[in-house]
């Protein structure tokens, strides 16, 4: 059996062509990495997410600690440093 890893935003869509878009990569799992799951858009906060997801039988799990910490987001949004930024989020 053959897994795969996907990175997916959400910019842009609803949650119905996210979830589209998922349903199409055969996802079966969702590993949410934001440090607040928390989203201005309909769908996307970690309660309402989850529940969509779980809908259209898609697991969802929030996991910040795999996500990039604030402070070294804050500093690209400074610096624009593509190789720091990775540097410090690999270490």
């Amino acid at each position: 059996m053959q897994s795969s890893l996907f990175t997916m935003g959400y910019e842009g869509l609803t949650i119905e062509a996210f979830i589209a878009r998922l349903q199409g990569a055969q996802v079966k799992t969702v590993v949410d990495v934001r440090e607040l799951p928390l989203s201005r858009k309909k769908g996307f906060s970690k309660s309402a997410f989850c529940a969509a997801l779980s809908a259209h039988g898609i697991a969802y799990l929030h996991a910040p600690a795999m996500g990039c910490p604030k402070s070294i987001r804050n500093q690209y949004k400074a610096d624009g440093n593509w190789q720091t930024y990775t540097r410090e989020f690999l270490a």
